[in-house]
């Protein structure tokens, strides 16, 4: 569990994913999240909803409910916005489209310098290595789902990080998150900015028809 040593102050991400996607107009009301959607999540919330081979190192945004309660999902479209002024330090690719690592002049007082790394999208085309970026600028946009795969529709997975200054940004990778001693991994959710919802652990978003109402849980 990461203490208040390690807090970061909430952005605008989300206020600003919702403008720059239209979906105020759409009646967005809040995010919704299957438990394995989460930070340290250890089960899959797709397919067979087995264990991950680690705890999740972020949290997976794709659903949200409008006023009345129905349960929608970003559009495959979607387009992302950083949450901090900073570098584009790497793009590689993942299972499901790219990863856009970003380097923030953020320290946390201990030797460590923030990252947030946005998986699963499409770059945009101007997006590249060394490239400059100012808070809520569009990085990416999300995948497209798969045609022929039983993989997770389009998400973005969001993660965030205090990296050790003495440790180089190319050793970042999904594997190397998990190693302490290069990275002290945040919720965040901590720092996201617009109120959310968690889903009946039992129900799968896989199953769950888009539109459908759905009984919120505290």
């Amino acid at each position: 569990m990461v203490d208040g040593r390690y807090a970061v102050e909430k952005t605008n991400f989300s206020g600003r994913l919702l403008e720059c996607n239209g979906l105020r107009e759409a009646g967005f009301d809040r995010w919704a999240f299957h438990p394995g959607m989460l930070f340290g999540a250890r089960e899959k919330w797709w397919g067979d909803r087995g264990t991950r081979p680690s705890p999740h190192e972020g949290i997976d945004l794709c659903l949200y409910t409008d006023e009345p309660g129905h349960l929608l999902e970003l559009d495959e479209s979607a387009r992302v916005p950083v949450m901090f002024d900073g570098e584009v330090t790497k793009i590689e690719k993942d299972y499901l489209g790219q990863s856009v690592y970003v380097g923030h002049a953020i320290d946390d007082g201990h030797g460590r310098r923030l990252w947030t790394m946005y998986g699963h999208t499409r770059p945009a085309d101007h997006i590249k290595p060394g490239e400059r970026v100012r808070q809520g600028d569009i990085i990416a946009s999300l995948t497209e789902k798969r045609k022929k795969t039983s993989g997770p529709r389009p998400h973005l997975h969001l993660t965030m990080a205090w990296v050790s200054r003495e440790r180089a940004f190319r050793e970042l990778n999904w594997e190397t998150l998990h190693n302490p001693d290069i990275a002290i991994l945040l919720d965040p959710l901590h720092a996201m900015d617009w109120m959310y919802t968690i889903l009946d652990p039992e129900a799968s978003p896989e199953g769950l028809r888009i539109d459908d109402t759905f009984q919120e849980r505290d």
